[in-house]
């Protein structure tokens, strides 16, 4: 991954691709060029395009110290002060944020939450019950914090899929779907699994995914 694409992400607000291209001028439908989906592009890029352009806020770290700074202006700006979290791992690498977290999924304004892989074909977030409990999608907080690395990210569902068989291999785990962002459902049976999105994505330096 090209870091200056990603850093792009995290600065400059990415015009929509629903915007009227009348209104924009060729300087601008320049830009946009850049951040629409290309068939040549590696994984982590189309995701990445696909993710931003379907409404979801994306955060590119290059290491966990980024991440922790980008976190926890997130939950400044946003105003979340009792994210739920049942991830006791996760909760170990949060400590040094010092956060409060709330053991209710029900009064949380947010949550934060790990995933099984990331699908760059549709932008969207695999996770299984390892990471939601087995919650369904729908009962846990609108505002949803992800938190990946870049080696989770895959090309399509198929492979996401392999790759929690070879993960858990007979222990797969139940409740296997997939989180996508409003503006990215199109029938009213995907929108149990849509949220307010926000991926911190963090840079592991694996090249082989």
């Amino acid at each position: 991954m090209k870091k200056n694409l990603f850093n792009k992400f995290i600065t400059k607000v990415i015009p929509s691709l629903a915007e009227q291209s009348a209104n924009l001028d060729k300087e601008e439908q320049e830009e946009q060029e850049k951040f629409t989906p290309n068939p040549n592009d590696p994984a982590d890029v189309t995701f990445a395009k696909v993710f931003t352009n379907n409404g979801g806020k994306f955060f590119y770290c290059d290491n966990i110290e980024e991440f922790y700074y980008h976190l926890k202006q997130l939950l400044q700006e946003s105003k979340w002060e009792f994210p739920y979290c049942s991830n006791d791992k996760l909760k170990e690498l949060l400590e040094p944020t010092k956060l409060s977290f709330e053991t209710d999924y029900k009064i949380a304004d947010s949550s934060i939450n790990t995933c099984e892989f990331l699908i760059a074909f549709n932008g969207s977030v695999m996770v299984s019950g390892e990471q939601t409990k087995n919650l369904k999608i729908e009962h846990l907080p609108e505002a949803m914090i992800i938190i990946a690395y870049t080696s989770q990210i895959v090309k399509n569902i198929s492979e996401g899929l392999r790759g929690i068989q070879n993960k858990y291999g007979k222990s797969r785990p139940s409740l296997v779907t997939t989180i996508r962002t409003k503006e990215s459902i199109t029938t009213m049976s995907d929108s149990d699994r849509a949220k307010d999105l926000h991926i911190f994505l963090i840079e592991d330096y694996k090249e082989h995914r």
